[in-house]
């Protein structure tokens, strides 16, 4: 508790300092110093936590510290073992930090995204056989004979617009089965853009129309995978752009590799 209480003191000790500071001091630790801009590096939602996730924070700092200062005053930066890991580590942070502002100023342009959809489109496929259209009933026979002789050679390619002659129209959108097995019974073989001949299906006369089909091999239009697109023609882009680099950097820095490294059954 005691603990806790020196925490709160420290806390409220650096909003009097803030006043006098743009960048307060939060906690000291011997000569190491955590500013409220670095807190805010280590915990962006700092200021959407409350009193006991601030305490908990800082806690897990100071005890880190201690161990970190511990640590350096028994030697352990001198230890070869810890030397080698650290320059692993600098180097591997180092290059990705420097790889990601290139990365965070690509750009990838529509026409980029458009060239990529069409030279893959088996990235795109739709999977299943879809169509859209509408099934149009009629109050009788005769009503049916009428629209199908004065609409028989009409390519529609959206839904027929509303007529006269029809009671009702039902439509059907992306369906992947047939929405009605009277009329279509199959939706593989259906023509498309043309009105069926009539028939008499649950007692009421019909006539259907499919105005679009998307075989299961076709690729799904590029207004509904946009968002694929643009994310695939990043990665191309970015990996085309990192290569280029890496191509130009060899040309400048002379490397040499001793090949007896390997072994000889490699050889």
């Amino acid at each position: 508790m005691k603990f806790l209480i020196r925490i709160l003191f420290a806390l409220c000790v650096s909003f009097f300092v803030g006043c006098e500071s743009e960048d307060p001091v939060i906690v000291t630790v011997g000569d190491s110093k955590l500013h409220q801009s670095e807190i805010y590096t280590y915990a962006p939602d700092w200021d959407r936590w409350g009193d006991n996730e601030r305490i908990l924070f800082l806690q897990h700092w100071i005890e880190e510290e201690l161990v970190y200062q511990q640590a350096v005053k028994n030697g352990a930066l001198k230890d070869s073992a810890l030397v080698r890991m650290l320059e692993r580590t600098k180097r591997k942070i180092v290059a990705d930090y420097y790889m990601q502002t290139f990365l965070d100023t690509m750009m990838v342009s529509d026409g980029e995204k458009i060239d990529f959809y069409h030279k893959n489109k088996n990235l795109f496929l739709n999977g299943k056989t879809s169509v859209s259209g509408a099934i149009l009933s009629f109050a009788d026979w005769k009503s049916a004979v009428l629209y199908y002789k004065e609409f028989k050679n009409t390519k529609f390619e959206s839904i027929p617009p509303n007529h006269r002659l029809i009671k009702r129209m039902r439509e059907f959108d992306g369906v992947d089965k047939t929405p009605d097995p009277c009329m279509i019974p199959s939706i593989r073989h259906v023509v498309v853009g043309r009105i069926t001949p009539m028939k008499v299906c649950d007692g009421a006369a019909k006539i259907a129309v499919v105005t679009s089909r998307l075989d299961s091999a076709d690729a799904r239009p590029l207004d509904e995978v946009i968002e694929e697109v643009s994310t695939h023609a990043w990665v191309e882009h970015q990996n085309v752009v990192l290569k280029r680099l890496k191509d130009e950097w060899k040309t400048g820095i002379p490397i040499i590799t001793k090949m007896d490294v390997l072994s000889e059954k490699e050889k």
